[in-house]
């Protein structure tokens, strides 16, 4: 076991909510505190700013932490205030995080090249972008913690200059000191096949910004998953994943992006894959239609409809949402296994994510 002190995304709520900080604010007689409260208040200001100023960074010694976090502000810091920071940040990991294990070469194949994306997950912040082919994608961190028999994997080298490469392992080693793991990213595939560079620089740039906390790019306004960076375990599993058997008909399929969200539940995904949908008559007339929830290409719930109830929305057209229950035949059938939309005759997914599948000619309504 080894005790970190790392300063989380969500220290700012952390920091107000500390019983320690709401009493230090409050009481006028504390040890080495000032007992004016104007005094107390920018105080705590000052190590408030000081703790958001240093999200994500991880300290292997108290006095490291305290040396970062109180040293620059002026006046110095009351011990009360230092400790109720210090015992925020105290963190405990009992076990590195494994190392990332290699994916089937078919689904390098599937990539092809591609641009991948590093993100921190401590802060939320990309702390480096390459492109590769392969596990290109894992390389650095099979260095930082000396994995040598995946690295063997790897069908090229990082080019980088030897400051860029000592600055990303320095990087990966203290995330996984402090009992995280560094999060991969794939935020362009298949560039080989465009043909087209602007492209293929438009398609990476898209996904990188993305990934940042804050960003609104209005590319991503529709969903534009095509644009989306994806963590690299979602890919595997759809590029490694069976094909869906033939489509009972009828049935509709529901694309429904959050069902791919790590740590979603099976009662969030019902409840988000319930609509409201345009469900026309037909749909809607059929007894028990089966309905096949999917993200990124991957089957991840099967229902049988029992019933629709509408959705009124002033002056548009109506809606519908559905209730029903879980299939256990559908799931072993389809769920965690690829669904392309070649399979109900589209080229591509609709937006709306609605494709009722009514008959073996193109989907309808």
């Amino acid at each position: 076991m080894a005790t970190v002190w790392t300063i989380p995304i969500d220290i700012t709520s952390r920091w107000l909510d500390s019983a320690e900080v709401q009493a230090f604010l409050a009481s006028n007689d504390l040890d080495n505190a000032s007992p004016d409260p104007l005094v107390r208040f920018a105080q705590f200001s000052d190590v408030t700013k000081s703790l958001q100023r240093n999200i994500g960074h991880t300290y292997s010694s108290v006095q490291g932490a305290a040396t970062a976090l109180f040293d620059g502000i002026d006046g110095g810091v009351p011990v009360a205030l230092k400790l109720a920071a210090l015992r925020l940040i105290l963190h405990e990991v009992y076990q590195t995080r494994r190392a990332p294990e290699p994916f089937p070469k078919r689904v390098g194949d599937e990539l092809g090249s591609y641009v991948y994306a590093l993100l921190d997950p401590r802060n939320r912040s990309v702390f480096y972008v390459g492109k590769g082919r392969g596990t290109r994608v894992y390389g650095y961190v099979w260095e930082a913690l000396a994995v040598d028999e995946h690295r063997k994997t790897l069908e090229d080298s990082e080019k980088d200059a030897p400051e860029v490469t000592a600055a990303t392992i320095a990087r990966i080693r203290e995330i996984y000191d402090s009992g995280h793991e560094v999060e991969h990213y794939i935020v362009a595939h298949r560039l080989n096949a465009t043909g087209d560079v602007a492209e293929a620089i438009s398609d990476g740039l898209i996904g990188a910004l993305g990934l940042l906390e804050g960003s609104v790019l209005t590319n991503l306004a529709a969903g534009a998953g095509e644009h989306r960076a994806v963590p690299v375990d979602d890919l595997v599993l759809q590029y490694a994943a069976e094909p869906v058997p033939n489509l009972p008909t009828p049935c509709v399929l529901l694309e429904v992006p959050r069902a791919a969200e790590r740590g979603v539940t099976p009662d969030e995904i019902y409840e988000r894959a319930r609509g409201p949908w345009a469900a026309g008559a037909a749909v809607r007339n059929t007894e028990n239609i089966p309905v096949i929830v999917f993200a990124d290409n991957i089957v991840r719930a099967a229902y049988r409809a029992k019933s629709w109830s509408g959705v009124a929305r002033p002056g548009d057209a109506q809606l519908w949402k559905f209730t029903g229950d879980v299939d256990p035949d559908l799931e072993v059938q389809f769920v965690n296994k690829r669904i392309v939309p070649a399979q109900v005759n589209l080229k591509k997914w609709p937006t709306h994510g609605w494709v009722p599948h009514l008959t073996q000619a193109r989907p309808g309504r």
